[in-house]
């Protein structure tokens, strides 16, 4: 007994210091000598999940519930997460489920909750999918992610927009990973926009004003640099405008709702550009107003929109996706910005990326204002 409490004061001391490997290894010491040793297995799998090795999480967390049993277990959180992570959604559903009952306060489980339920819904979950999501909406009308997620899957309550709290949310948690993600996808929007607008600009010569909204980690800034004496960056998240500052090419880059941005920039802009910004808004009105005050007379507007197939049709012309965010037909695209007088010059159907190994289809749209 002596020996093993060397062993855990061993692994105590490597976490504290922030040694994780070997905290792992030295509980792993442990799990040895005492394999339902529950606080070993509790912290050997938390540590996993710190590691990102969600196969040793499931196993060592998984078996702790076992033996804590169902009410007196309190890892939901990283074992939800790690199913998540191992793409098992059921098993990630049922977790996290669990995780936000317990705790109504836990964000991170409502978050993951919320991905885990529309991969649920993607694959062959959509009974169950829909059943929960509607009482989570339902439980927690104070969180932003039950509160436009659940009605998204379960198609009850539909927002016509994405509320800040949640968009902010979102991307804070994406925020690490978006760049690798949105690569793995093969994200194309940027280079489709700029290429779409690119007979309606003046050569790279760096003389515009241009807005990046929705910037997020700063994707399109090598993009638009080159056109830019001076490149804004507009985005709800604070996580997402750190990695964009690190890139060094904005000029300014502030924290704001887009709309609200927009309108306190009146013929500010010669640019625009809003690449998978506006997938958040059902409703682009406000949006398109926004875009028309801010640019300069004969300003140019370029953005992407996730399309909404013609054998999907819906009569306001958007609809909210169970992925959370907004498809759109060409049809209300073209009359929104007509609406909000700005002059239309092109629609164009490309794929966005992929999901599930699906391409997104989008449409990339350009546009100006009248001079």
């Amino acid at each position: 007994m002596a020996d093993l409490r060397r062993i855990i004061d061993e692994a105590e001391e490597h976490y504290r210091r922030g040694r994780l490997h070997e905290a792992a290894e030295a509980y792993q010491r442990v799990l040895e000598r005492r394999p339902d040793d529950v606080e070993a297995l509790e912290w050997r799998g938390e540590i996993a999940v710190q590691l990102d090795d969600y196969e040793t999480a499931v196993e060592a967390l998984g078996r702790a519930r076992e033996l804590r049993g169902d009410d007196a277990f309190t890892e939901y959180t990283n074992l939800g997460l790690s199913y998540y992570e191992l793409n098992l959604p059921a098993e990630a559903v049922e977790t996290l489920w669990q995780a936000v009952r317990r705790d109504a306060t836990d964000l991170v489980s409502h978050s993951n909750l919320g991905k885990a339920l529309y991969d649920l819904y993607a694959n062959n979950g959509e009974e169950e999918a829909v059943r929960i999501a509607a009482e989570w909406m339902r439980r927690f009308p104070e969180v932003p992610d039950a509160q436009h997620i659940g009605p998204a899957i379960s198609g009850q309550g539909l927002p016509k927009t994405a509320s800040a709290a949640y968009v902010e949310d979102i991307f804070n948690d994406y925020a690490p990973i978006f760049d690798e993600k949105l690569a793995e996808l093969g994200y194309r929007a940027p280079a489709l926009i700029l290429k779409a607008l690119q007979p309606h600009l003046p050569p790279p010569n760096r003389d515009l004003v241009v807005l990046d909204a929705g910037c997020g980690t700063g994707l399109c800034a090598p993009l638009l640099s080159p056109l830019a004496q001076h490149l804004d960056g507009v985005d709800l998240s604070p996580k997402m405008l750190e990695k964009a500052k690190t890139k060094n090419l904005y000029d300014r880059l502030e924290k704001r709702e887009l709309t609200a941005f927009l309108n306190d920039a009146p013929d500010t802009y010669d640019l625009i550009v809003a690449a998978d910004v506006l997938c958040y808004f059902g409703d682009l009105a406000e949006a398109a107003d926004g875009f028309r005050q801010a640019l300069v007379p004969t300003g140019r507007l370029g953005f992407s929109v996730e399309r909404l197939a013609d054998d999907d049709a819906v009569a306001g012309g958007y609809r909210l996706d169970q992925s959370g965010r907004y498809k759109h037909d060409e049809a209300y695209v073209a009359r929104v910005l007509e609406e909000a007088g700005l002059i239309l010059i092109d629609i164009a159907r490309e794929d966005l990326r992929s999901e599930y190994g699906i391409p997104v289809g989008g449409l990339i749209v350009t546009a100006a204002k009248p001079a």
